[in-house]
C-alpha cells in the first residue's frame, strides 16, 4: 500500500479539501502517520491540529518525506511538500481510506449510536453475525478492537470510535482476514472529530439520546451533542430509530428527509403516545441470569423481516431487550436469518457488562460499565426489582477533562436508588478527584442516602463489600474491565473492578 504525490492531490481535490498543493508531484508515501512517535522512512506525516516544534522535529528526523496540515507549520525550514487543507482531520479519514483501498466497501457495514446502549448492542450484534456468516464478522467497540477469530486478531480499545488512520488499517486488515461484515460503535465525538468522515453505512441504529458528553473537551451544549449524534441517520443507507427515544420527533423528521420510509426502521415497547413501532418488543420473564422476550411485527414493512417469534436473552435486565430487538432487525437487514438471530442473543457476552457474582457471606456484587444517569438509574431499578436488597451500595466517579455534564445525572441516581453511595477516582486526568465527588455528592439530594468518600478506587470496592452483609448488594459502576486509570495524562495500570471485587471477597471469605 502506497500513497503518490499526485493521488494526495486528486484526491483531497475531488473532495474539496485541498487549499494549495505542492510543486512537487513526484513522491511515493509508504506509510501515513498522524503521531510522531509511529513515522517511519518516506512517511505522508498529518497534523491534525496544533503541534509543538518538538514533534514535529521528530517526525522530520524518523523520515516525514510529506506533510498535510490545516495551518502553517510551526518550523520555517521545512523542505519537504506541504499540503495545505480546509480540514485536516477530514483530510486525514479521506487519504486513509485510499491508502488502505477503500475496505469498507468489501464489508456490511453497521454503525450503532446513542447515549447508553452502544456497546450492549454492538455485541449482540457481532454474535448475531458470527453465526450468520460462520464468524466473519469484525467489531469496533468501547471495550475492544476484533478483526479476525484468531487472538492476534483481537486488540484492546482506545477510543469509542477510533482515529480515521487506525480505523481504515482495522478495516483493511478484517477484510485481508475474510471478514465480510462489520458492526462498530459510532461516537457523537466520532463526528466531531472527523473520525469516521466519509464513511457510509449499510445499517445505521440510533438506540436513544439523553444529556451526555456536555463539557469543555467535547460538546458545548447538548444542541450540539444531539446534532453530531444525528449525522448517523445522514450516513446511513437505512436507518434504525428507537421509538421510545426522547427527541424522537427530530430523528424522524431527520430521516424522513433522507431516507425513504420503507429504509427507516422504528421498534420499541408497545406506546400511548401514537408512534407506531414496526417492530414491537414484549417482555415475558427477567430475571438475574437473563431474560426471555416476544418479537412482533406490526405492519406489511416489519413482515418482511420474518423474524417474529419468542427469544431468550443471555442478559439480565429487561432494559436490555430493547437493545436486542435493534440489534436482531439490524442483522436481519444485513443478511442473518432467524436461527442465527436466536443463536446469538442466547449466548451473547459483553465483557464488563452487567458482570455478577454471589458472595458466602457479603452478598451478590455487581460490575457494569454504567457511567451516567440513564445507565445507572436503570441498573440500581434493575437491582432493587430483582433482588431482596438490605442495603445497596453504590461505588462510582466520573471522569476528569470529559463528560462534565454527567456528574449531576450520577449524582441524581444514586440519590433515587443507593442507600450508600461511595464516592471514588474514576479517570481523573487532570482534575482533582475529590473535586469531581463534589459535584456528585451535590445532587445527591436524598438525606437518607449515607455518603462515604475514597478516592483510592481499590480500597473503596473493598470498603464498600467489607461493610456489606450476606443480604445486601454492592454495584461498582463506571470502569468495568479496565485496566487502568487515566491520571495527569499517563494510563496508570488498574487492577479493574472485576479482579478488585474477586480479590476482596477471596481474601474476607477464605
Amino acid at each position: 500500500m502506497v500513497l503518490t504525490s499526485e493521488q494526495i492531490t486528486n484526491v483531497l481535490s475531488d473532495e474539496g479539501l485541498l487549499v494549495q498543493a505542492p510543486e512537487d508531484q513526484e513522491r511515493v508515501f509508504q506509510t501515513i502517520s498522524y503521531n510522531s512517535k509511529q513515522v517511519e522512512s518516506d512517511s505522508l506525516f498529518i497534523i491534525k491540529g496544533e503541534l509543538p516544534a518538538k514533534y514535529l522535529e521528530e517526525a522530520l528526523r524518523k523520515g516525514a518525506n510529506g506533510i498535510v496540515t490545516q495551518q502553517k507549520p510551526v518550523l520555517n525550514d521545512i523542505t519537504i511538500p506541504i499540503w495545505y487543507v480546509e480540514d485536516s482531520l477530514a483530510a486525514m479519514s479521506i487519504l486513509s481510506m485510499t491508502y488502505y483501498d477503500y475496505p469498507q466497501r468489501s464489508l456490511n457495514l453497521i454503525g450503532v449510536t446513542g447515549t447508553k446502549g452502544k456497546t450492549s448492542t454492538t455485541y449482540m450484534i457481532y454474535d448475531i453475525l458470527k453465526h450468520a456468516t460462520d464468524n466473519k464478522v469484525a467489531l469496533s467497540s468501547t471495550i475492544s478492537q476484533i478483526t479476525g477469530p484468531k487472538p492476534e486478531n483481537h486488540y484492546r480499545a482506545h477510543l469509542t470510535t477510533p482515529e480515521s488512520l487506525d480505523l481504515f488499517k482495522l478495516m483493511r486488515e478484517a477484510v485481508d482476514n475474510g471478514m465480510t461484515h462489520m458492526v462498530m460503535e459510532v461516537s457523537s465525538q466520532a463526528f466531531k472529530m472527523r473520525r469516521v468522515y466519509g464513511l457510509r453505512y449499510n445499517v445505521g441504529i440510533f438506540l436513544n439520546i439523553s444529556p451526555d458528553h456536555v463539557g469543555e473537551n467535547e460538546h458545548p451544549t447538548f444542541e450540539d451533542y444531539l446534532a453530531h449524534k444525528m449525522m448517523l441517520i445522514d450516513h446511513s443507507d437505512q436507518i434504525i430509530l428507537n421509538a421510545e427515544s426522547q427527541h424522537f420527533s427530530e430523528l424522524m423528521a431527520r430521516a424522513t428527509e433522507l431516507i425513504p420510509r420503507d429504509g427507516i426502521w422504528l421498534y420499541g415497547a408497545q406506546q400511548d403516545d401514537g408512534v407506531k413501532p414496526d417492530l414491537e418488543f414484549r417482555t415475558n420473564s427477567a430475571n438475574l441470569s437473563g431474560s426471555n422476550f416476544d418479537l412482533i411485527e406490526m405492519n406489511q414493512q416489519a413482515q418482511r423481516l420474518n423474524i417474529q417469534g419468542n427469544y431468550d436473552l443471555d442478559l439480565p435486565g429487561d432494559f436490555n431487550e430493547s437493545n436486542a430487538t435493534a440489534a436482531a432487525l439490524a442483522s436481519r437487514l444485513v443478511g442473518a436469518d432467524p436461527d442465527a438471530i436466536e443463536a446469538g442473543l442466547e449466548e451473547v457476552q459483553i465483557p464488563g457488562r452487567m458482570q455478577m457474582f454471589s458472595t458466602q457471606k457479603h452478598g451478590t456484587i455487581y460490575v457494569d460499565y454504567a457511567h451516567n444517569y440513564a445507565s445507572i438509574a436503570a441498573l440500581l431499578k434493575f437491582v432493587r426489582s430483582n433482588e431482596a436488597v438490605k442495603v445497596l451500595r453504590v461505588v462510582v466517579g466520573a471522569p476528569g477533562n470529559k463528560g462534565v455534564s454527567r456528574r449531576p445525572g450520577i449524582g441524581k441516581a444514586l440519590s433515587e436508588g443507593a442507600d450508600v453511595a461511595i464516592l471514588t477516582a474514576d479517570d481523573p486526568q487532570f482534575e482533582d478527584p475529590s473535586a469531581i465527588a463534589d459535584e456528585i455528592e451535590q445532587n445527591i439530594i436524598n438525606p437518607k442516602v449515607e455518603i462515604l468518600r475514597e478516592m483510592d478506587r481499590s480500597l473503596a470496592i473493598e470498603r464498600a463489600i467489607s461493610a456489606s452483609g450476606i443480604n445486601d448488594v454492592v454495584v461498582i459502576a463506571a470502569k468495568g474491565l479496565d485496566e487502568y486509570q487515566k491520571v495527569n495524562g499517563v494510563d496508570t495500570p488498574y487492577e479493574n473492578d472485576w479482579n478488585v471485587a474477586q480479590r476482596v471477597v477471596s481474601e474476607l471469605e477464605n
